[in-house]
């Protein structure tokens, strides 16, 4: 079996990945999210609270971690609503092969874990320990660094925070923070991809950053 340091993981580094689970009901339920090698056995994942992941990780008690470079996966799971009907294709899934959980069939690699122990972390996460059942990754030819690819996947990772967290008074001053480096990042994507994929999904990220201040502003 293929080890996780082997896809670029290291002990106690945050790793952005899109974990996919299964929803009560059936239905498969992505998102990115930054997991944590505790070992080379187990995977630490730390969702908010009122996620779907959160609530599919206590009932399920598994996921699939799925390693993708791809920025429009990053993007349609983290934001739903952009997908047709709001809802991503159900033939971008397939059953795990050792756990009740879905997987992504256009990613890099998928790990397949089982949750061991959930605690609370702070006030808002949860830190479910979980153990590495399966690894899988098929050879892939090596690709070009561009710039502008991990500029706006840091932009949706910081985004997804900056979506939970505009309408609480006490965390403002982190998501200026937030804002701030989604604004370096645009900048970065304008300057080395101007009219491509990458700053189509920055713009429509700004777009919906600007909605969520407007909505955050009538809250208060």
């Amino acid at each position: 079996m293929v080890k996780l340091a082997e896809l670029g993981f290291s002990k106690n580094v945050i790793t952005e990945t899109i974990v996919t689970t299964y929803n009560v009901d059936g239905q498969p339920n992505a998102a990115p999210m930054g997991v944590i090698m505790d070992n080379a056995r187990n995977i630490v994942i730390r969702p908010y609270i009122v996620t779907q992941t959160s609530k599919n990780l206590q009932s399920k008690k598994c996921a699939v971690i799925n390693v993708t470079s791809n920025p429009e996966l990053f993007y349609r799971t983290a934001f739903k609503e952009v997908n047709p009907k709001g809802k991503m294709p159900q033939d971008w899934f397939q059953r795990a092969e050792t756990v009740d959980s879905a997987r992504m069939r256009d990613a890099d690699a998928f790990i397949e874990v089982v949750v061991k122990e959930i605690n609370a972390f702070g006030t808002q996460r949860i830190n479910a320990s979980c153990q590495v059942k399966l690894i899988k990754a098929p050879k892939v030819f090596p690709k070009v660094y561009c710039r502008a690819l991990y500029a706006v996947i840091e932009a949706i990772v910081h985004a997804t925070r900056v979506e939970i967290l505009i309408a609480d008074e006490h965390e403002q001053e982190y998501v200026q923070g937030l804002l701030k480096k989604i604004d370096e990042c645009n900048c970065l994507v304008e300057r080395v991809a101007p009219h491509s994929l990458y700053s189509e999904i920055m713009d429509d990220l700004k777009r919906r950053i600007v909605l969520w201040r407007i909505k955050s502003e009538g809250a208060r």
